[in-house]
């Protein structure tokens, strides 16, 4: 571990609150992994771990007969303090794919094999618990390749070789296409300096027809059709005969639908009268007809 980053974590534990719910595990210098990648060894785990403190033990649980890991570990700090920081910043972080579950431990129970061991054994020493190492054979010991790892090992590094040869070799060629690209006769340089100053000078001279030409339209224009421009006193005198216009016609539109109800009014009078005239009319001319039908029947009466 470097020195900035053990300043860093002592830094941490110093800013820490004085009283947290890490202090019920102040006791215990392990913590509890799981959810582990089963590709990850303990050399892989103690690499992850150490940034947060110098580790001293990783005890990464294996299968009994195939020695494959189980995905979860045990692992002890050598400072007490750096558990809660792996605690805190490990906790739910996802390493190789995977979310990882950290806790402490509050009791650290080696295996059952080393329970067993009686104090008045003389191996005593040899038998104790060990950390199992990066490749579970003890730490500090580490696993021999085999012929065939050996040989695809040799193999990934000759190709990486060759890669890094080809690299090369295009950016020699890149730099040598680059130097000749540099390198341009003096005539073309001229002639291209020569031709890019014409195009200006061309340009240029279009812009300054297109100016005149708008100058010369712009004093048409205003020989023409000179601008007025409307004082505020206008503007409120055109706005008043535009409102004055506008209730104008709504007054006269008014006016017109009363004017037709009145004479929808009078016309219905009218004819009203009208059928009332020619009824008594009629009456009247009934009642005389009756009249003289009587005055003959009487007439022929006395007659007889």
């Amino acid at each position: 571990m470097s020195k900035t980053i053990k300043k860093l974590n002592d830094a941490a534990l110093e800013n820490m609150q004085t009283t947290t719910w890490h202090d019920e595990y102040n006791k215990s210098s392990y913590i509890f992994v799981a959810n582990l990648n089963y590709a990850m060894n303990e050399g892989d785990i103690a690499i992850v771990f150490s940034q947060y403190g110098e580790i001293v033990d990783v005890h990464l649980v294996r299968d009994k007969i195939t020695g494959k890991s189980k995905g979860f570990c045990f692992l002890a700090y050598e400072d007490q303090r750096s558990t809660i920081l792996a605690v805190d910043n490990f906790n739910h972080a996802e390493i190789c794919g995977r979310l990882l579950r950290v806790d402490h431990v509050r009791e650290f129970k080696p295996p059952k094999e080393y329970l067993d061991i009686s104090p008045d054994d003389p191996e005593i020493f040899n038998k104790l618990y060990k950390p199992s190492g990066p490749d579970g054979k003890g730490w500090g010991i580490f696993r021999e390749l085999t012929q065939e790892e050996l040989v695809l090992k040799a193999q990934i590094e000759a190709q990486s070789q060759e890669i890094q040869k080809r690299n090369e070799k295009i950016f020699e060629n890149m730099q040598q296409i680059k130097n000749m690209q540099t390198i341009i006769d003096e005539d073309e340089r001229w002639d291209k300096m020569l031709m890019v100053q014409d195009e200006k000078k061309e340009l240029l001279e279009k812009i300054e027809a297109l100016q005149y030409f708008n100058n010369k339209m712009q004093k048409y224009k205003e020989i023409q059709e000179p601008e007025k421009q409307e004082t505020n006193e206008e503007r409120l005198l055109r706005l008043q005969k535009k409102q004055n216009k506008k209730f104008e016609k709504k007054n006269s539109e008014e006016k017109g639908k009363e004017r037709k109800i009145k004479k929808e009014k009078k016309e219905k009078k009218n004819k009203k009268n009208k059928d009332k005239k020619e009824k008594k009319d009629k009456k009247s001319k009934n009642h005389k007809r009756d009249q003289s039908q009587q005055s003959d029947k009487s007439d022929s009466g006395n007659q007889k």
